[in-house]
């Protein structure tokens, strides 16, 4: 009767064991968290000095560029350096930078009013560049200047950058890459530096300011003709 019984509890277990399921595998592990990017590759073919009184280090010695926006080449990328050559400089050295004392992100003149004077020179530089006089316009001071004589008004320069002053937004990317300098008075900067260090300095010159709301273009004057 033991016996019976045993191998009927038995012959249940083994029926049992048959009817359950098996175990549900382990819930695969989550996926590790994307790595995050890496820096931007450095691609700028050129660029300017953030500050005055940028040391350009050479094998030789050393270059203090005097003026904030001089224009430089990049010849070679490194980590945190860029070999250049300044290209508004006497001999045209060579040394290199860290890449945090130069600017080269092109934005709009409205966008850059709030950044540094480097910064908002090279949005004016690019929309003149482009002749985008809708960009200038933004940041023109109510009362601009456009001539010696002392002629103002943004309407009034617009119309002369149409007209018999059409060149002067054609230099004007190449005044600014001379440098800007302080003018020692009213909080304006001026380029080229020559405008300032010169005694009755001749030609084009260009003018920034930081206004209420930022920095603002002034004048584009050059003498009459």
């Amino acid at each position: 009767m033991r016996r019976r019984t045993f191998g009927a509890a038995a012959l249940a277990l083994l029926a049992l064991a048959a009817c359950t399921p098996p175990p549900r595998p382990a819930p695969p592990a989550p996926a590790p968290p994307p790595a995050p990017p890496g820096p931007t590759p450095f691609t700028a073919a050129e660029v300017w000095t953030a500050q005055p009184g940028l040391v350009l280090r050479g094998d030789s010695g050393a270059v203090t560029l005097p003026w904030a926006f001089m224009r430089m080449a990049v010849l070679r990328v490194d980590s945190a350096e860029l070999l250049v050559r300044c290209m508004v400089c006497r001999g045209f050295p060579t040394g290199r930078v860290a890449k945090s004392a130069v600017v080269h992100e092109v934005r709009t003149p409205l966008e850059a009013r709030q950044l540094s004077l480097a910064d908002f020179a090279l949005a004016v530089r690019e929309a003149a560049r482009r002749k985008d006089v809708p960009a200038l316009r933004r940041v023109m001071a109510r009362d601009f200047v456009y001539s010696l004589d002392f002629a103002e008004g943004v309407l009034e320069t617009v119309a002369a950058w149409q007209g018999r002053r059409a060149s002067d937004l054609d230099r004007l990317p190449g005044l600014l890459d001379r440098g800007i300098a302080s003018t020692g008075g009213g909080g304006v900067w001026a380029a080229p530096p020559e405008f300032v260090s010169q005694r009755g300095y001749p030609d084009l010159r260009a003018g920034f300011r930081q206004g209420r709301d930022g920095w603002e273009f002034i004048f584009l004057v050059r003498p009459e003709l």
